[in-house]
C-alpha cells in the first residue's frame, strides 16, 4: 500500500481520487480494455512509492471456463501461397533455360506429350504437396490455353529461332524499309513475349507504322502479309504436343 503521507507526493496526490474510485466494486463491473489500459498507465508511475517492507504476497488461482463448443470442418492452410508459388516457378524457368523441354519451347522445336508431362511434373514438385492445385490455379490466372503456351510466354522465343522463321521476309529485297521494320517488330515481340495473337498486328506498336494496319502497309503485296500470318500461326503450332 502507499505511505500515509501519500498526499505529500505530487504524483500520488494527482491520482488520489482515482485510487479511491478503484477500491469500489462498481469500478470493476463491465470494465473495458480501454479502462484497463488507463488503469495500467495511471498506476505504473506510483509503483515506486510502495512500502517494500509492507508488501503482501497475493496468490491467485484462476480456472478457464469453457463458454461453448461447436463442431466444424478444419480449415486447411496451404504451406505456399499462389504468389509465392508463381515467383518460384518464374525463378525456375529463368534459371533452367537449358532444360531440354524449355529449350525446345524457346527454339520452336517439336514437342511430345511426354516432354510436357515431364515439365509439368517438375513444376508441380515446386509446390510440394499442393503443387497440382497451385499449378492449375496459376494457369487459370494467366488465362494460358496450355502449359506450353504459358511457359513460352514466360521464357520468350529465341531470337535466332524467330529470325529463322521469318527469314524469307527479311531477305526479300522487294519489301520497303517500313515493311521490313514491320517484320522485325514481329520478331521482337515474339522474342520478348513468346506468343502473340494475330490481332496484335493491327494494334500499337504495329499500327504506328501505318494507320491502315498491315493490310494497308502491304497493299499490293498481299501474298507477303498472308505469309507473315501463316508463319505466325506455324510458330504457335509449335506449342502443340505430338503423340510420342
Amino acid at each position: 500500500m502507499l505511505p500515509r503521507q501519500d498526499g505529500a507526493v505530487p504524483a500520488v496526490a494527482a491520482q488520489l481520487e482515482y485510487l479511491a474510485g478503484i477500491q469500489e466494486s462498481g469500478f470493476w463491473e463491465g470494465l473495458s480494455l480501454a479502462g484497463l489500459e488507463e488503469l495500467r498507465l495511471r498506476l505504473r508511475g506510483l509503483v515506486t512509492f510502495l512500502d517494500k517492507k509492507k508488501r503482501t504476497i497475493v496468490y491467485t488461482d484462476f480456472k478457464d471456463e469453457v463458454l461453448g463448443v461447436r463442431d466444424g470442418e478444419a480449415v486447411y492452410i496451404p504451406k505456399m501461397t499462389g504468389v509465392q508459388y508463381e515467383k518460384k516457378v518464374n525463378d525456375y524457368l529463368r534459371h533452367h533455360l537449358n532444360h531440354v523441354v524449355i529449350h525446345r519451347l524457346r527454339t520452336n522445336q517439336p514437342l511430345t506429350e511426354l516432354d510436357l508431362k515431364g515439365l509439368e511434373t517438375a513444376l508441380v514438385e515446386i509446390g510440394e504437396e499442393d503443387g497440382e492445385t497451385l499449378l492449375s490455379d496459376l494457369l487459370a490466372r494467366s488465362e494460358a490455353p496450355s502449359l506450353a503456351h504459358f511457359v513460352r510466354s514466360m521464357v520468350g522465343l529465341d531470337r535466332t529461332a524467330a529470325q529463322a522463321a521469318f527469314s524469307r521476309f527479311l531477305n526479300d529485297r522487294s519489301l520497303a524499309p517500313q515493311q521490313i521494320r514491320f517484320v522485325e517488330m514481329v520478331i521482337e515481340q515474339l522474342t520478348s513475349r513468346g506468343v502473340m495473337e494475330p490481332s496484335s498486328l493491327y494494334e500499337p506498336p504495329f499500327s504506328n507504322l501505318h494507320a491502315g494496319g498491315p493490310d494497308a502497309l502491304f497493299d499490293g503485296n498481299e501474298k507477303v502479309i498472308e505469309g507473315i500470318f501463316e508463319t505466325l500461326e506455324a510458330v504457335h503450332e509449335g506449342l502443340v504436343a505430338r503423340s510420342a
